[in-house]
């Protein structure tokens, strides 16, 4: 259990990390049933995720703003440098966010806020809550990377690709992992999460240090029994196929297996033996950095040219000039 907030008065926020296609958005409207404020401006439902976002529209599009001034697509691989977060460019932010925080939940004890790359912009999100003197608590859902792999392939063939989806899966949970060591953290499995619901919300809100009470009881009832529904989950694999599948990513393999004992309470977020797997895992990704570097440039030249088929080669541009102009 984490430690006690009854007699902090600070005003607490709960973010849910994790990569895309793990469960982020059924982890959010299910935190938002044991009691956590979201707001009432959402995000619509797309083909995406017909359940709904539960994204705070404002806080949303900051995001992305901010996510863009850094330079980073949604399926960007580039790992950041640590100064980035005081750059000149960057620093409005802070009161941007913190003046639309107070707009939006200034009236709620204990609030959330879900987007799919604040794992990416985590540093940024601490500065934020220690200058706003916000106490955090984190949620951070994960799903075999096998099922992130085929989930992500429903809506993009080559994000779907298991290696490249394994490459974004590790730049979108890995680096700022470490930041959560000695914070209120709740690790929710996706398959137990639609197979036990209830189950696992009280386990969100023990760890959490929420309220479950009568309403939060009632609540939680509603979320398992009217908002999950079939066919919300494809796919199911284990931890054995995991490890036994030949075209993983071995770095996935390792972090993964350390989360999900975290999910399943095999261990505590406490154990020192996490933080030091985790701690050389961090730097196998961090030694990837060029080469994330690299797939980024040769990704970003590769969507201009089949945007913009005369700039492929300057030679097929001119021929293509040529017979145009007859």
């Amino acid at each position: 259990m984490s430690p006690s907030k009854g007699d902090d008065p600070r005003q607490r926020a709960v973010l849910v990390l994790g990569a895309g296609r793990s469960g982020t958005s059924i982890v959010t409207r299910a935190i938002q049933a044991t009691g956590v404020h979201l707001g009432n401006d959402f995000k619509p439902p797309s083909r995406k995720n017909p359940t709904g976002f539960f994204e705070d529209a404002a806080l949303l599009r900051l995001s992305k703003r901010l996510r863009r001034t850094l330079g980073l697509r949604p399926g960007s691989l580039r790992l950041l440098d640590d100064s980035v977060w005081t750059r000149p460019e960057i620093m409005p932010y802070y009161d941007e966010f913190a003046a639309t925080i107070k707009e939006r939940f200034s009236h709620a004890p204990i609030w959330g806020f879900k987007y799919g790359r604040t794992m990416r912009l985590l540093p940024f999100w601490v500065r934020l809550f220690e200058q706003m003197d916000i106490s955090p608590s984190y949620v951070m859902p994960v799903r075999n990377p096998l099922s992130v792999a085929r989930s992500r392939a429903r809506l993009d063939s080559h994000r779907g690709d298991q290696q490249n989806s394994d490459l974004e899966w590790l730049v979108n949970v890995v680096p700022y992992f470490e930041m959560l060591r000695g914070r209120p953290l709740v690790v929710v499995d996706y398959d137990k999460l639609m197979s036990n619901p209830v189950e696992q919300l009280e386990r969100m809100t023990t760890r959490l240090d929420l309220p479950l009470n009568d309403k939060t009881r009632e609540e939680i009832d509603i979320f398992a029994t009217s908002f999950l529904k079939r066919g919300l989950q494809h796919t199911h694999f284990s931890i054995d196929e995991l490890k036994n599948a030949d075209n993983i990513n071995v770095l996935v393999r390792n972090a993964y297996a350390w989360l999900d004992q975290l999910a399943s309470d095999d261990i505590q977020p406490t154990a020192n033996s996490l933080w030091d797997a985790w701690d050389e895992i961090n730097s196998d990704v961090r030694a990837l950095a060029p080469i994330f570097d690299r797939m980024d440039t040769l990704n970003r030249k590769l969507r201009h040219a089949q945007w913009n088929p005369f700039s492929v080669i300057p030679a097929a541009r001119d021929l293509a000039r040529r017979l145009i102009r007859g």
